[in-house]
């Protein structure tokens, strides 16, 4: 079953080389869309660059990779096998590993708000952490694979989030038309966390389009009041 893998490269010469030799060497019948963001003018935000890459696919299925990951052996075959819990699972997600330390889970899915910042789960592989697979309110797209069917009903990720945001507001975009979110802790890849982790102007930005898509509004004393519609969404499945 043909998988399109989308993996968006800025500043990452180093990286995304190791991350193209791991998925040449952990996965089959895929076809490999790479979306340049490097040179001047070229930068579309992570948001516009995975929209074009998805577009340029038409498999079933759409890996959408970052660039500073590394493929471990059955990452790609874990992530599909979700999807035959039904029609309706249109969001899984994978078990990311430190890049250093492969026995520390990063990421093992998420704990259920992703407003005001998100909080994975940690954990280490040696005490059984996160091993098993889980409806989930979001996920972190450094590795998730989407249902091209359900692309084609809900529409792309949304712009007006550059940077950030856009992957959490997809997966409640989803879910609130009926689909669901999974974490799939069988699908691992080691993840650097680079560039997410730097605070710049967009984070801002991109919160605020999210509050303003989601109905979320601050008195400017540090506090959120959060819409009936997200509160509804934000609940655990």
């Amino acid at each position: 079953m043909t998988t399109d893998i989308v993996i968006v490269s800025y500043k990452d010469e180093d990286p995304i080389k190791k991350c193209l030799a791991s998925v040449r060497d952990m996965c089959t019948d895929f076809k490999l869309i790479i979306e340049d963001n490097n040179g001047e003018g070229l930068n579309r935000g992570f948001t516009r660059a995975v929209n074009d890459g998805i577009l340029k696919g038409s498999s079933e299925y759409v890996w959408l990779l970052n660039s500073d990951c590394i493929v471990l052996e059955g990452a790609q075959q874990g992530l599909i096998n979700m999807f035959s819990q039904g029609s309706q699972v249109g969001i899984v997600g994978s078990m990311q590993l430190d890049y250093k330390n492969m026995d520390f889970i990063s990421c093992g899915g998420v704990f259920s708000s992703p407003f005001p910042a998100g909080r994975h789960r940690s954990g280490l592989i040696s005490m059984g952490h996160w091993q098993i697979p889980e409806k989930q309110t979001w996920q972190n797209f450094a590795s998730v694979m989407l249902r091209r069917s359900m692309i084609e009903k809900i529409g792309l990720l949304d712009t007006s989030m550059y940077l950030i945001y856009s992957d959490s507001s997809y997966c409640y975009t989803a879910r609130e038309r009926g689909y669901e979110c999974w974490y799939a802790p069988k699908s691992r890849v080691l993840h650097r966390l680079n560039a997410s982790k730097t605070v710049t102007e967009w984070h801002q930005k991109d919160m605020i389009a999210f509050m303003k898509k989601w109905g979320i509004t601050s008195p400017g004393d540090g506090t959120f009041q959060v819409s009936e519609r997200f509160h509804r969404l934000d609940l655990f499945p």
